[in-house]
């Protein structure tokens, strides 16, 4: 079966979750013997073939691509955003490809960037349609909503979520990893008519529990951070309440890379409790899980369903997360981890200490994280996408 993939960046481009889903997915389905369809951004508009997969780079107009718009100011992305939401050029880009492809469905996902009248083009080609959320991408441009910030900041953030209520319409089949985002779009009148699925984002097994069990204790708790470094993922945020601790018997390391990372460096230089190792690679993120006691997800703004913390599970890693969105779905207290409440300094360093404290409840936890995750496998998922599209 021919099926096409949209996402906005594919590797060598890359952002956040919605990048990796893709990928396993895309790798999910040439395993299984179907012809793959991706078209995503480029810095100019390529065709390359690699066995079955077809990736389809294309460059839309506008005034700067969305591959750079981190680089950007502010005032020229509100120039760009009208622009990327009614852009001709890409969906016509998209409508070419897709009337000579004529896959039996169109997955897309994030599609900043290409237009949002792609939606529209697929139904005209009458062909069937899955949209994948992965954030509030399309009630607010940014994609983020702070905590204690909830409502609309400009009228113009009313007047965006209508318009995209509008191009996108009702999809065949809208999947959520997340019952938190599915409701969230559902209070605001989207994809009315469009079946709604819950399915949590796929997850890549290894085998990492026997190589902690044999790592010898020495008292130290270890704990990571993994994501963006900036404001709004609670990284400053974590380090000031890290420093605040009053049991010394841990370690921080920081994996990642983002507009804070020279705030980050400022913060913790000289103090050799922290440790940053900034981006790293698959296989070296393997090896931070398997060092590591606890991984925190310390989000100031509202979350989906973040790759860490599957990523973490899957590697026994138990997690202390911000409850907020969709994290409260992954994390259990005193289960497979604790949750604290969104920004609240007080209330994290409680948990944490808990843990520092009596690292021993840790193992406990343990036990409970790959089990907590075990059907999300792409084989799993893969399945149940499969089921929608016939």
């Amino acid at each position: 079966m021919k099926l096409c993939l949209i996402n906005s960046l594919y590797p060598p481009y890359h952002r956040g979750g919605a990048e990796v889903v893709v990928q396993k997915i895309v790798a999910g389905l040439l395993q299984l013997d179907h012809q793959v369809i991706l078209i995503t951004l480029g810095r100019r508009d390529t065709i390359e073939q690699h066995g079955n997969l077809t990736i389809y780079r294309i460059k839309p107009w506008n005034v700067f691509s969305f591959i750079d718009i981190n680089q950007r100011p502010l005032w020229l992305r509100l120039l760009w955003h009208p622009l990327d939401v009614f852009n001709f050029s890409g969906a016509a880009k998209v409508r070419k490809i897709l009337a000579r492809e004529r896959p039996a469905a169109v997955m897309t996902h994030n599609i900043k960037g290409m237009s949002y009248l792609l939606p529209r083009v697929i139904q005209r080609l009458g062909l069937r349609h899955l949209h994948t959320l992965h954030d509030v991408q399309l009630s607010r441009p940014s994609g983020l909503i702070l905590y204690g910030q909830e409502k609309p900041f400009l009228i113009l953030d009313k007047v965006y979520e209508k318009i995209c209520r509008w191009l996108f319409n009702d999809p065949a089949a809208v999947i959520s990893p997340s019952q938190w985002l599915l409701d969230y779009y559902k209070r605001r009148g989207f994809f009315y008519q469009s079946q709604k699925v819950v399915l949590p984002n796929p997850v890549s097994f290894q085998k990492v529990s026997k190589q902690r069990e044999e790592q010898p204790s020495d008292g130290v708790v270890k704990l990571l951070y993994v994501g963006q470094l900036e404001r709004v993922k609670g990284i400053l945020f974590l380090i000031e309440a890290c420093r605040k601790m009053r049991p010394q018997n841990w370690r921080l390391v920081i994996a990642g890379t983002g507009n804070g990372q020279a705030d980050v460096e400022s913060l913790i230089e000289g103090d050799d409790r922290f440790t940053f190792v900034g981006r790293v690679e698959t296989a070296r993120l393997a090896e931070l899980y398997r060092q590591a006691d606890v991984t925190i997800v310390p989000s100031l703004c509202y979350e989906n369903s973040p790759a860490v913390i599957s990523e973490s599970l899957v590697a026994n890693v138990p997690v202390v997360a911000a409850d907020i969105g969709g994290i409260g779905e992954l994390v259990k207290d005193d289960y497979n981890g604790f949750t604290f409440a969104p920004g609240n300094e007080k209330n994290l360093i409680e948990v944490l200490e808990h843990f520092v404290n009596q690292p021993e409840l840790i193992e406990k936890l343990k036990k409970n994280c790959f089990v907590s995750v075990r059907n999300f496998s792409v084989s799993n998922y893969l399945k149940r996408l499969l089921e929608l599209i016939s």
